[in-house]
């Protein structure tokens, strides 16, 4: 039998491949982003501007302006005259963002953005490079609200140039290679995540639960990197520090707290089944392990909001898609987490779109099950303050 002519859209418009639909690479502008009045910009059409102008003499530009070639190519020698691009101010200007950004996430502790190591390690890795400063634009377009569209479109078009590099190369998982392998999924989880919590605009709750099971479904690829033997090699390596502070927050050995035991309690009464009851106890369990680690690490830390999501199964995620009432009530319950975060500019209001949105689509015949998270919307958590 013919095997069938691939159809999925490889070249199509940044919006539509951050939105997840597919794309009929109409140019100027495809028609998804023409019917939703949505910005329209191709990734080609900056490589292509950005290859033309380093053919060209080298002229200063502008003071002040900032230029949209923005995809990072060789780090070591910016003026050579390969096709890849030259550093521009721009990159400039994010990579020393990055640090703030990640500072933000981390105050009170010592993260691995500290590490001199790690940061050569960050510049020696150009698709890593690349989604470090995806994560810093990122960042701008949630702090300077003003100029989030234009620092929306940076974050974008290097992400998709970072993992357009990680996709090329292919990488085996090997001493060498862990560490950077590590660190970018870490950075293009937390990137995709916050994407979803916070640039959120006038989508639909199917639509924002859609683009939220695709960022947990890439948040498990982390543990594909971190299985088997590649853990022992990462316990070995330069993040060897904050790893072990990570195995200490993240303790399996605890007993459930009222909230998820009481939900643990509704779901084995409603007798679902072996497998499916076993999958929520385990998402559950998962939950209290995130709420106890970031009760015992900085109330700023963002570890215990995006570990959870790394450690449900990937048939909790499967739950999820399919909207089942009882998954989505544990999502519900994570949100609490996240609310408890807003103060940071990776979840922002994230966790109360979330309860609100759960809430209204279960409807009153659920009020029980979801009384914990929408009394979590009425109090103030003591542990958790913006001071």
């Amino acid at each position: 039998m013919p095997r069938r002519t691939h159809t999925k859209s490889r070249n199509g418009c940044l919006e539509c491949k951050r939105r997840h639909i597919k794309c009929d690479e109409k140019h100027p502008i495809c028609s998804n982003c023409r019917s939703s009045e949505r910005s329209c910009e191709y990734a080609d059409r900056f490589i292509r501007a950005t290859r033309s102008q380093s053919s060209k003499s080298s002229t200063p530009s502008p003071a002040g302006l900032v230029p949209d070639e923005l995809p990072l190519g060789r780090l070591a020698d910016p003026f050579s005259s390969s096709d890849n691009p030259p550093v521009n101010m721009l990159h400039a200007e994010l990579f020393f963002n990055a640090e703030c950004a990640f500072r933000s996430l981390s105050k009170g502790t010592n993260g691995w953005i500290d590490s001199a190591d790690v940061k050569r390690t960050i510049i020696a890795t150009p698709y890593l490079m690349n989604e470090m400063l995806a994560l810093s634009a990122l960042h701008l377009s949630v702090v300077r609200s003003e100029d989030q569209k234009r620092y929306r479109r940076y974050a974008a078009q290097l992400q998709t140039h970072a993992l357009g590099m990680y996709n090329q190369m292919r990488l085996d998982v090997n001493r060498e290679t862990c560490v950077p392998l590590f660190l970018f999924s870490c950075i293009l989880g937390m990137h995709t995540l916050c994407d979803v919590l916070v640039h959120r605009e006038d989508t639909s709750f199917d639509e924002f639960l859609e683009r939220l099971v695709h960022c947990f479904k890439l948040q498990l690829g982390i543990r594909v990197v971190i299985s088997g033997p590649t853990w022992s090699m990462l316990r070995e390596s330069i993040l060897k520090s904050p790893l072990e502070n990570g195995e200490i927050m993240f303790d399996w050995n605890t007993e459930l707290g009222p909230d998820c035991a009481r939900l643990l309690n509704l779901i084995e009464t409603a007798k679902l089944g072996d497998a499916i009851t076993s999958t929520y106890r385990h998402a559950l369990q998962a939950l209290q392990v995130s709420i106890n680690a970031a009760i015992r690490g900085s109330v700023k830390s963002v570890n215990g909001v995006t570990g959870w999501s790394v450690m449900v199964t990937p048939e909790y995620v499967e739950h999820l898609a399919l909207r089942r009432p009882e998954a989505l009530v544990i999502l519900a319950h994570y949100a609490v987490l996240v609310y408890w975060h807003r103060h940071l500019w990776l979840f922002g209001d994230g966790g109360r779109f979330m309860i609100e949105a759960i809430s209204s689509y279960l409807g009153p015949d659920w009020a029980i099950w979801l009384e914990w998270p929408n009394r979590a919307l009425r109090e103030l958590d003591p542990r958790y303050t913006n001071e």
